[in-house]
């Protein structure tokens, strides 16, 4: 649940409390911290509407040294204890990268055949022809079968977004909230009870709409938009299929899409979403507390150990049991600043791909806009950022206020959060950028 990067505005104020690490260049950690220390955090200033709960970010240079690694407020709501690098929190849409990553895996061994990643949904057999049928309709033409991998993977299938439109509004026409029919809109509206509920005893919130966990699709309940995500997306309300454009002919951001290709990923490879993540990226990297939230197999639990809390307002997400299984292959990972900057390092150095045509072809950009300054070029699941003043890198946000990304002509690499719905991240991460910047030569040009 995450929309397209943004700038925001630098965020001014002084923060109340640094939790300590070890960085090892100590003139780079000054002008990094003076950029943490300038995070209003709600200890400090709770009337400011910029201000956040925790926030925490890791910086390293080319060579893999660490710049950076700190963060500010307390990672559970009530504790005292400060977040720190090594604290997990929910990368949201960050997860695309991730799921993309895996898509082009196996289109580089082959697993699609000839076609690649213009092989059809309709080809792969990974939903029923029926439901294909109803997915996408454009003008009274059914394009679900027909919708490619490669149209998913660039938000170019004219999907509506199961989190922040419905079948009438697109959360864009809504400047950035949930359309009411969403999914996200519901879940919001949600929230209200979720609180009461918390504060009744005998109450379990397991049984309300925020608290239950969702399936990515449940094949068995087609038509009951109560049985998982694609089944709320066909029928709730009478769904919201009815196409934006025809396939290829726009652009339009869809945690939908993403969905679908978690199942094309369990579809081919024979085991679970989770077990892709971990076979492929989290244990070849040693990211050992990176997980899928609420994966039953492998079980997610065995990964938790230092959750932080995430925030809706002044809404404690995990120590007030908001249940984030929703956005699953579009945005359900957990991972700690520490792991996420060794996977976006690792994505941008080329080690994830057999081929360095992989590493291009994702980066390639299909669309490129301009927004408060900022260069925006889309790619397939990553999307590269170019400030006026010369900083150019690559990477994801996500909802919860996660944020990683590469520098591929410095060589430096970030990953954080901010921990909080409606911040984005990305004007923050860019000053953290830039003050590492200004501390390292130039490499040679890279990607």
């Amino acid at each position: 649940m995450m929309r397209p990067l943004t700038v925001c505005a630098v965020l001014l104020a002084l923060t109340a409390g640094v939790a300590n690490a070890a960085p090892v260049d100590t003139g780079a950690a000054a002008s990094l911290d003076a950029v943490m220390q300038a995070l209003p955090l709600v200890a400090a200033d709770p009337a400011r509407p910029e201000a956040v709960h925790n926030a925490v970010a890791v910086v390293e240079d080319r060579a893999g040294a660490l710049l950076f690694g700190r963060g500010v407020g307390p990672a559970r709501d009530g504790q005292p204890a400060l977040i720190t690098p090594d604290d997990q929190f929910p990368i949201a849409s960050v997860t695309k990268t991730m799921t993309a990553t895996i898509i082009l895996q196996l289109a580089e061994e082959g697993a699609f055949g000839a076609t690649g990643l213009d092989t059809t949904l309709g080809s792969l057999g990974v939903l029923p022809p029926e439901v294909l049928a109803r997915l996408l309709i454009h003008q009274g033409r059914a394009y679900g079968a027909g919708l490619t991998l490669r149209q998913l993977l660039a938000h170019r299938a004219g999907l509506r977004d199961v989190f922040m439109d419905d079948a009438r509004e697109t959360s864009d026409a809504r400047h950035g909230e949930a359309a009411p029919d969403s999914l996200g809109g519901v879940l919001l509206a949600g929230l209200g009870a979720h609180r009461q509920c918390l504060a009744t005893p005998g109450c379990d919130v397991a049984k309300l709409v925020t608290g239950r966990t969702w399936r990515p699709w449940d094949a068995r309940r087609p038509t009951d938009p109560q049985a998982g995500v694609l089944n709320f997306f066909l029928n709730y309300k009478g769904g919201a299929t009815n196409a934006l454009f025809a396939p290829g002919a726009g652009y339009h951001y869809s945690d939908t899409g993403y969905i679908i290709l978690g199942l094309v990923i369990e579809k081919v490879t024979g085991g679970t979403l989770h077990q892709a993540y971990r076979a492929r990226l989290f244990d070849p990297l040693g990211m050992g507390h990176s997980y899928l939230d609420y994966a039953v197999a492998p079980a997610a639990a065995a990964y938790t150990s230092r959750e932080a809390d995430f925030y809706i307002g002044d809404f404690a997400g995990r120590t007030g049991k908001f249940n984030i299984s929703f956005d699953w292959a579009g945005g359900g990972v957990v991972s700690t600043a520490s792991e996420l900057n060794r996977f976006i390092r690792a994505l941008g150095e080329g080690r994830l791909f057999r081929k360095p045509e992989t590493l291009a072809l994702m980066l390639t950009p299909h669309l490129r806009e301009e927004r408060n300054g900022l260069i925006v070029e889309r790619g397939l699941g990553v999307a590269r950022l170019t400030t006026a003043d010369g900083i150019s890198c690559y990477g994801h946000t996500g909802f919860w206020g996660a944020i990683m990304l590469y520098e591929p002509s410095t060589g430096i690499s970030l990953a954080g959060t901010l921990n909080q719905v409606g911040h984005n991240p990305a004007g923050w991460a860019i000053e953290l950028m830039r003050a590492a910047r200004a501390q390292r030569p130039p490499a040679s040009a890279g990607q």
